[in-house]
Formats: structure tokens, C-alpha cells, sequence
């Protein structure tokens, strides 16, 4: 009898220490947006542009000329402005930022000047998840090979270079989130490690594509 009790005490003892444990994991809501990756082929963000367009319209209006979000005219920046529309709309779901795995979650507001990405509070636990910083869909050349070259001063840029597993596509946005995302890695994924000047951005999902691995 005395062991009965002994090993339901024991069991009573485990229960309450994983219910502790499972605690730890708390969701909140936070902000979130969604942004193509800068990998993503160009064939692929003018089908997200366009589908996401068909299904919000009104929203791409802002991407028309002489709109807030028309500049700068590229096709990830107009074609992450419509996916973002699109997940908002859908309800923020995870899933509605996946088109075909071109897609990321962020944490950072993407806005700039006076064109806002909508932005909704979705539910997430931020414990078990990984951040990596990119560069926002928005930046200019000029600035990306700015992040390029402070970046590399304190990382090994290798991963870019001709014949490194990250240089294709051969693009600055592509090259520069790489690299943004080393130094991020490296000074202990601080918040202000990934700002850039307000041209980085920190994203949920890993951006990592074919041989190319983005260090966490």
C-alpha cells in the first residue's frame, strides 16, 4: 500500500513538473507581415503579384503610378506588398504566407515613407521559433551593397562569392539578406543587429533555398 501511494505521489510530482515545463511556451499575439523572399525567382513573384492582385484589387491600387507604394518599381517590393495584402486578408494564417515557399513571415513593419503594409496581430509562440534577418523588399541598391560591404568587414562572405553556396541567385537583395543574416547570427540575434538603417528585416520562417543555408 505505502508503494501505491509512494508511486502515485511520483507520478503526481512528474505531472505537475511537465505541466510547468509546457507553461514555459506562452503564445501572445504580435504583429506580423509578409514579405517574398529575396531568393524568390522573378517568374514566381509576378504570379504572386498577380494572383494576390486578383483576389484584393483595391489593395494593389497603392502599387499604381503615382501611388505611396508604386516606387520603388521592382518586382519584389510590388509583389511582397500584394502577398502581405493577401495574408492579411486571409486572416494572418501562416499558411496564407507560404506561395509555394516564397514567402516569409516577418516581425519587422515593412512600411516605409507613406506606404504602409496593413499589419494584423496573429497568435504565435515566439519560444520556439527562429528569427533570421533579411533585407526589406523596398531597399534601394545602393543601400543593399552598403549592407554588403559593412557586413563583410565582420563575417565571412564566402557563402556570396562566385562559387559559394549562396550566390545564385546573383542579385544584391539575395547577396545582401545573406550576409545581413550572418551578422545578425553573429551578435546574438539583437533586435538592433538586423536595423541596417531600417532596411533589415526579421523574419519567422528560415529563408534557406536548394544549397544555400542560411546560419542560425
Amino acid at each position: 500500500m505505502a508503494k501505491t501511494k509512494l508511486s502515485l505521489a511520483i507520478l503526481f510530482l512528474f505531472l505537475m513538473l511537465l505541466s510547468l515545463d509546457l507553461g514555459s511556451s506562452v503564445t501572445t499575439n504580435v504583429k506580423t507581415w509578409c514579405v517574398a523572399k529575396p531568393s524568390a525567382r522573378n517568374d514566381s513573384l509576378i504570379a504572386n503579384l498577380d494572383y494576390a492582385c486578383s483576389v484584393n484589387p483595391e489593395e494593389c491600387t497603392q502599387l499604381k503610378d503615382d501611388h505611396p507604394c508604386f516606387n520603388p518599381d521592382t518586382t519584389i517590393h510590388h509583389a511582397s506588398f500584394a502577398m502581405n495584402a493577401y495574408y492579411q486578408g486571409m486572416g494572418s494564417h501562416q499558411w496564407n504566407c507560404d506561395f509555394k515557399d516564397s514567402g516569409l513571415i516577418a516581425l519587422t513593419d515593412p512600411s516605409y515613407a507613406d506606404c504602409t503594409y496593413s499589419g494584423g496581430d496573429t497568435v504565435l509562440d515566439l519560444s520556439t521559433s527562429g528569427k533570421w534577418c533579411v533585407a526589406k523588399p523596398m531597399t534601394s541598391d545602393d543601400l543593399l551593397q552598403a549592407n554588403i560591404d559593412f557586413a563583410c568587414n565582420h563575417v565571412d562572405c564566402g557563402l556570396i562569392r562566385y562559387g559559394g553556396g549562396c550566390y545564385y541567385p546573383d542579385t544584391l537583395i539575395n547577396h545582401a539578406s545573406v550576409i545581413m543574416n550572418l551578422y545578425y547570427q553573429a551578435n546574438g540575434r539583437e533586435d538592433m543587429s538586423c536595423y541596417f538603417k531600417n532596411t533589415g528585416c526579421i523574419v519567422m520562417k528560415d529563408p534557406s533555398y536548394d544549397e544555400c543555408k542560411y546560419k542560425f
